[in-house]
C-alpha cells in the first residue's frame, strides 16, 4: 500500500476531495471542484490491482469479479477513511477515491435554524437532502443524524453505498448496512428496515420509484425517513421526483408526498472570490400547511415565492444567499449570477 499512502498524503495536504487512478496514465485529483494533475507519479495496472487487493474485503472482490465494478469504504492508516469506486476502463482496472471527512458537523456549523432542528426531531415524516455529486449531501445527512444521536433515544437504520461516516452509539443505536456488501439494493434495504423496528431510516438514494414508494410507506407506518437525491433547488427536486412517474400515478404520489414530506434541503458549493475554496449555500423547504396545499393541488407557481417568505419557519433560498454573499464580496457577482435560479433577478441587484 506504499504507493497509495504516498499519493494520498501528497494530495490530501493540498485539500483534495477526490483522487483518480488509471493504469499507465497521469494521476488526477479534485481540488475545490476542479480537476488537477499530480505530476511525477504514474501507476501500472499491477500496482492498481495491488491497491484493490489491499483495501477490499473478500466479499467486495467477489462482487467485483461478478459485476466488474464495486464500491466500498475502508479506513487507511495515516490517511483516514476512504471511499473506493473500482471499475473497468478500456478493459483495465481503475479506481476513483474520495476522502471522507473526519469531522461530523453540528447543525449550527451549517447555519441551520431552529426550524430545521425541530423538523429532524419529529417522530415521523420524509426529509429529502439533495446536491450534485461531491457537494456535501452526505456530510449534511451525517450532521442531521449526529443531532438525533446526541439528543434522542432512537434506533437508526441506514442503507448506504457504501457506509462513509461510521457512527458510534450515543443516545441512539445505529445499524449501518452497505450496498452491495451487506444488502443488494436500496429497495431491498428499505423493505428489510421493517424487521429491525427503526425510528429513523436513512437511504443513500431515493431516486428509484420503488424506493420512494417504500420510503413513503415507512413514513406512513410512523418512521422518520431521510432520503438522498440529486441536485437542483427544492422546487426542481420535488418536480423531478413526481414528473418521472407515469401521468396516471402522479396525483396519488403528489398526495402522499404532500402528506408525509417534512423538509427538503438542497445545497451547492460555490467558489469564493479569493479562490481560497468554496462556501456552502442551502435551499431549504419546510412543509408548512400552505406548502402542503401547493404540492397537493399541483399549484407550483407560488412555490418559490412562499419559500422565500418562510425564513421564520427556517426556509432559505439559493438566490437570497447568493445575493448576500455577493454584497459581502465573499463571492463575485459573476459567480452569484452563474449559480442563481433566477439569474435576471440576481444580475439586477449588481
Amino acid at each position: 500500500m506504499t504507493e497509495l499512502l504516498k499519493i494520498c498524503q501528497m494530495v490530501k495536504v493540498k485539500g483534495a476531495s477526490d483522487l483518480h487512478l488509471f493504469p499507465d496514465q497521469p494521476i488526477f485529483y479534485r481540488l475545490h471542484g476542479a480537476i488537477e494533475k499530480l505530476e511525477g507519479i504514474i501507476l501500472n495496472e499491477d500496482q492498481i490491482k495491488r491497491i484493490i487487493l489491499e483495501t477490499s474485503s473478500p466479499k467486495a472482490r467477489e462482487i467485483l469479479g461478478r459485476q466488474r465494478q464495486v464500491t466500498y469504504a475502508e479506513d487507511v492508516e495515516t490517511v483516514g477513511r476512504l471511499r473506493f469506486s473500482v471499475f473497468l476502463d478500456k478493459g483495465k482496472f481503475a479506481i476513483a477515491i474520495r476522502f471522507i471527512s473526519e469531522k461530523i458537523f453540528e447543525l449550527e456549523d451549517l447555519g441551520f435554524s431552529e426550524g430545521v432542528r425541530k423538523v429532524i426531531s419529529s417522530p415521523s415524516g420524509l426529509v429529502l437532502v439533495g446536491s450534485p455529486s461531491g457537494e456535501g449531501k452526505t456530510s449534511t445527512i451525517a450532521a442531521l443524524l449526529n443531532f438525533v444521536n446526541s439528543h434522542f433515544e432512537k434506533s437508526i437504520f441506514t442503507i448506504e453505498n457504501p457506509v462513509e461516516y461510521v457512527f458510534k452509539d450515543n443516545k441512539s443505536a445505529f445499524i449501518q448496512r452497505s450496498i452491495p456488501v451487506d444488502i443488494s439494493n436500496f429497495y431491498n434495504g428499505l423493505c428489510e428496515a421493517y424487521r429491525v423496528d427503526p425510528d429513523v431510516v436513512v437511504s443513500d438514494s431515493i431516486n428509484y420509484s420503488d424506493a420512494m414508494d417504500q420510503a413513503l410507506t415507512l413514513c406512513e407506518s410512523g418512521c422518520m425517513v431521510v432520503g438522498s437525491t440529486e441536485g437542483g433547488d427544492c422546487h426542481q427536486i420535488l418536480d423531478r421526483l413526481i414528473s418521472c412517474r407515469e401521468p396516471a400515478d402522479r396525483e396519488a404520489l403528489r398526495a402522499r408526498i404532500a402528506s408525509q414530506l417534512k423538509m427538503i434541503i438542497s445545497q451547492r458549493l460555490v467558489p469564493r472570490d479569493d479562490q481560497s475554496g468554496r462556501v456552502a449555500i442551502f435551499d431549504i423547504l419546510i412543509n408548512t400547511p400552505q406548502m402542503k396545499a401547493l404540492v397537493r393541488n399541483n399549484n407550483m407557481s407560488m412555490f418559490r415565492t412562499l419559500q422565500g417568505q418562510g425564513e421564520i419557519a427556517g426556509m432559505k433560498t439559493f438566490d437570497s444567499q447568493l445575493a448576500v454573499l455577493a454584497r459581502k464580496r465573499v463571492i463575485s457577482q459573476k459567480t452569484a449570477v452563474e449559480y442563481a435560479i433566477d439569474k435576471s433577478r440576481i444580475s439586477g441587484q449588481s
